[in-house]
């Protein structure tokens, strides 16, 4: 669950310490696709209707609780979230001018830390592959719909997947010796703590940043039950405020992950909702819709767990950003679908290859592990709140670094002129992307 000191990981071992002109070329086209995908995201914060953002009278309110002074109530439809996206957006209401929309600083505020995870990923990601592959694949992750979506809107996704982000690339660089693990357990367990505080999908880090640090200190049993301890206890004394009173206020631990009494108008939404229960058959099926018209207007991607999942990975399924009702946007939004059929297989392919790699499994158990944890998770859910509004690829948002290794090795897996391919479509695809999600073509 460790590497030594200098060791090479990488699945793909060509040298590439100073890239040849083709290589520089394949960063250039990359970083200028990333700089395309910043202007749109910018742009989208400020040209996106104010509080359409899913749930974002919800998140909005949080915010306005903090900049009076409060905390949100723990009972209110979206007063169960942790604090600290919520807090940054106060802070930023009383710093900025007037001059600028709130709704705007927040939508900024959710961009920013997008494109810090990303930055993350790509130097994680170039321990495993060369240089080229990881920033197309941090290009092509930055302007894959669910990205571009969460970075669009105000919400504490984006700001859990940094942080969550940040704790998981620690892993991939844990030194050998136990004394040295331990002083690098420190800032990892703070970075497992702040994804934490940023939403309930950042508690799955805490014991993911613990299993690993007492795997690399194993040779020393005191010393790694001093990590593990470090690695739950620090977390634990930040969250415990938080979570506690909702358990305190709720009198249930489910408040953690659900909110409490929706409005009128959300509750109405969900309550008409199907399927109202869950079957296995849900979690077996992927309807054709799911690549040709991945809206909810599709009544048979109602029920589909995995078609839904991919929809909003690749597209918007529940319409919550680009306007369901533009045909041309639908029509490209159903192309980005059908076109994520290549990264998702490039993806399974690079997943086994890593598990079939000892020094790049070990390198990347953690983040491998905390994906898996964070999917098993998600499938909990949409088992026990049974609404199609619960099954969104965004919520997978904190295990982006597993993901994009994944990519970036079924990427660095291709050789020669299909390679060249790989890459050439990856950088396509995100350039379609982003003129699809730069709020459907100024609609």
């Amino acid at each position: 669950m460790s590497r030594a000191r200098g060791e090479d990981t990488r699945v793909v071992t060509q040298p590439d310490a100073v890239p040849g002109s083709r290589e520089r070329a394949w960063l250039v086209a990359a970083g200028a696709i990333a700089l395309v995908a910043t202007v749109a995201r910018v742009h989208n914060a400020f040209a996106f209707t104010p509080l359409r953002d899913f749930d974002g009278p919800g998140h909005a309110l949080n915010v306005f609780a903090f900049y009076q002074g409060q905390m949100p109530d723990p009972l209110s439809w979206s007063g169960f979230h942790p604090p600290l996206y919520y807090a940054l957006g106060a802070t930023l209401w009383h710093a900025l001018p007037d001059s600028v929309p709130v709704h705007v600083a927040l939508r900024l505020l959710s961009a920013s830390a997008g494109f810090g995870a990303i930055a993350i990923a790509y130097c994680a990601l170039r321990r495993f592959v060369p240089a080229a592959d990881a920033a197309v694949v941090a290009a092509f992750v930055l302007c894959a719909p669910v990205m571009a979506i969460a970075m669009s809107m105000l919400g504490n996704e984006t700001i859990c997947a940094l942080f969550a982000t940040a704790a998981l690339a620690r892993l991939c660089a844990i030194p050998n010796e136990p004394a040295r693990a331990l002083s690098h357990a420190w800032p990892t367990a703070l970075l497992a703590a702040l994804a934490a505080l940023s939403k309930s999908t950042g508690l799955g880090v805490v014991p993911v940043v613990a299993l690993a640090y007492f795997g690399a200190c194993r040779r020393n049993r005191r010393t790694g039950m001093r990590a593990v301890l470090l690695c739950v206890g620090l977390p634990a004394l930040l969250v415990a405020p938080h979570y506690g009173r909702l358990a305190l206020a709720s009198g249930s631990l489910r408040a953690v992950i659900g909110g409490g009494a929706p409005s009128d108008a959300a509750g109405s939404e969900m309550a008409a909702q199907p399927p109202g229960e869950r079957h296995l058959s849900d979690y077996l099926l992927v309807p054709s819709a799911t690549f040709f018209a991945p809206f909810v207007e599709a009544p048979e991607m109602v029920r589909s767990v995995p078609g839904l999942l991919y929809a909003t990975t690749w597209a918007d399924a529940h319409g919550q950003f680009l306007p369901a009702t533009a045909r041309g946007v639908v029509t490209a939004a159903a192309l980005c679908s059908l076109f994520g059929l290549v990264p998702t297989a490039l993806m399974v392919a690079g997943a086994i290859r890593i598990a079939r790699n000892r020094r790049a499994y070990a390198t990347a158990f953690g983040p491998m592990l905390f994906a898996t944890l964070l999917v098993v998770a998600l499938l909990v859910q949409t088992w026990v709140v049974p609404r199609y509004s619960a099954v969104k690829a965004s919520y997978l948002l904190p295990a982006l670094l597993p993901f994009a290794l994944a990519l970036a090795v079924g990427v660095s897996s291709t050789r020669g002129v299909l390679r060249g391919f790989v890459r050439v479509f990856l950088l396509l695809f995100s350039a379609f992307a982003t003129v699809v999600t730069w709020y459907g073509w100024w609609t």
